[in-house]
């Protein structure tokens, strides 16, 4: 496989990271569980959580795992949950993390699963929104970049497991 195009560089993702944190903290305060979808979300997570953390959060990360793209480049099938919140979040102010977000599915499930483990509050952070194929009312909070309908790889993001170690996301056209 050849290296992908570079869609958005390492210094632009860096940059727009710091700023998402501080609007973050600015509206949501600075007490949080960070709730990464894995496994695309962990580069993307790892780096806001840090930067989060230089402008005064404590955030508590809890991972949860949704799949529904397996080894194609598109949702095969409605997100399942796999892995949970390993306990209750009564009361508190989550943070969902995710690489991207198309259709809108992951990120309704992960809000649904969220909200059934007592948040008080959820605010969503992606890395990358294509939202030309949104398909249901759910939209992000917070997103570092807008693209369009492109597959996304690159910066925990992947293609049937392989590239998520670029420091980039890249494009495969």
């Amino acid at each position: 496989m050849s290296a992908p195009d570079v869609l958005f560089s390492a210094a632009e993702i860096n940059d727009r990271i710091d700023a998402l944190a501080e609007a973050i903290v600015a509206d949501m305060g600075s007490d949080l569980v960070a709730v990464p979808v894995m496994t695309g979300a962990m580069v993307f997570a790892a780096d806001l959580i840090r930067a989060l953390w230089r402008r005064g959060a404590a955030v508590e990360v809890m991972a949860i795992r949704l799949r529904s793209y397996g080894a194609a480049r598109s949702a095969q099938s409605a997100p399942q949950l796999t892995m949970p919140l390993d306990k209750r979040i009564d009361g508190r102010t989550a943070l969902l993390v995710d690489g991207v977000c198309d259709v809108g599915h992951t990120l309704e499930a992960a809000q649904a699963h969220l909200k059934d483990m007592g948040a008080a509050r959820i605010a969503s952070a992606v890395l990358v929104d294509k939202p030309v194929k949104r398909g249901v009312p759910a939209r992000p909070d917070y997103v570092g970049f807008t693209a369009d309908d492109l597959f996304v790889v690159g910066y925990g993001m992947d293609a049937g497991g392989a590239l998520r170690h670029l420091p980039y996301v890249g494009v495969i056209r």
